[in-house]
């Protein structure tokens, strides 16, 4: 690989860290961590030899991998004001996600020229639109599965925590109280985004559907057929953006 240009995109999330390499331009490997796993990303940065590299949604609890990153290599720390190959068409563009931001930047390399509406099953559920001149036009930020879940829990005094569950919990109606609560978050869920899908589709004409996020994986079955899954447009994004301002 020393021969090659080695790129390493870094997307701390939530909850856990992603972190993606690319070589000569494409996507090699993708790799899950934990938000602590400083050690164990120094090694991999070391053994494949990056170049340089994009640190996306870097929280305090990060700055020991930031000092890192910007002590070995060439690194963006991707952040609001930085340059993107995007219209951001936001009332307060200093308070929108990265992760929104990159979706976009990727589904505009993917589908140029087309209108996109872009659905985010991760913490949140976020559904944003991006138009076919290259604007990203914002969208909506709604409760994730497993936030809907814990909700319901915390917030009553009777209803169980659900962290499980198997496709035919998820018919309706249920027939119990754990069937019914599954159903009212994954039916619910799959009339949101069908009425999102039309309500997109009444403001721009032939629109493209893409989805990410490990959460999707609830409704590829239901949606496969109308919906293109893109499990790394995050990454991909994010890559783009790093060669948009270091290229």
């Amino acid at each position: 690989m020393a021969d090659q240009r080695a790129d390493m995109v870094i997307d701390i999330g939530n909850s856990r860290m992603k972190v993606a390499l690319f070589v000569e331009g494409k996507l090699d490997g993708v790799i899950l961590f934990s938000n602590r796993a400083h050690k164990q990303v120094a090694r991999l940065l070391e053994d494949t030899g990056a170049q340089r590299g994009i640190l996306s949604n870097v929280s305090k609890l990060n700055k020991p991998l930031t000092h890192l990153f910007f002590d070995h290599t060439q690194m963006l720390h991707f952040q609001s004001g930085t340059p993107v190959p995007l219209k951001i068409d936001y009332l307060t563009p200093e308070t929108l996600g990265t992760d929104r931001i990159a979706n976009a930047v990727a589904a505009k390399m993917l589908y140029p020229n087309r209108n996109v509406l872009i659905i985010d099953f991760g913490t949140c559920i976020k559904y944003d639109v991006l138009t076919a001149d290259g604007s990203f036009r914002g969208g909506s930020i709604a409760p994730g599965v497993m936030m809907r879940f814990k909700s319901m829990h915390r917030m009553t005094g009777k209803l169980p925590l659900i962290s499980d569950w198997n496709e035919e919990e998820c018919e309706w109606p249920g027939k119990n109280t754990r069937g019914s609560m599954i159903s009212g978050v994954i039916q619910g869920i799959q009339a949101e985004i069908l009425r999102y899908m039309d309500v997109a589709a009444d403001h721009h004409q032939d629109i493209v559907v893409l989805a990410t996020g490990g959460d999707y994986l609830f409704f590829d079955k239901v949606f496969k057929n109308i919906i293109f899954a893109h499990p790394y447009l995050t990454l991909e994004g994010l890559h783009e953006i790093l060669r948009y301002n270091l290229d």
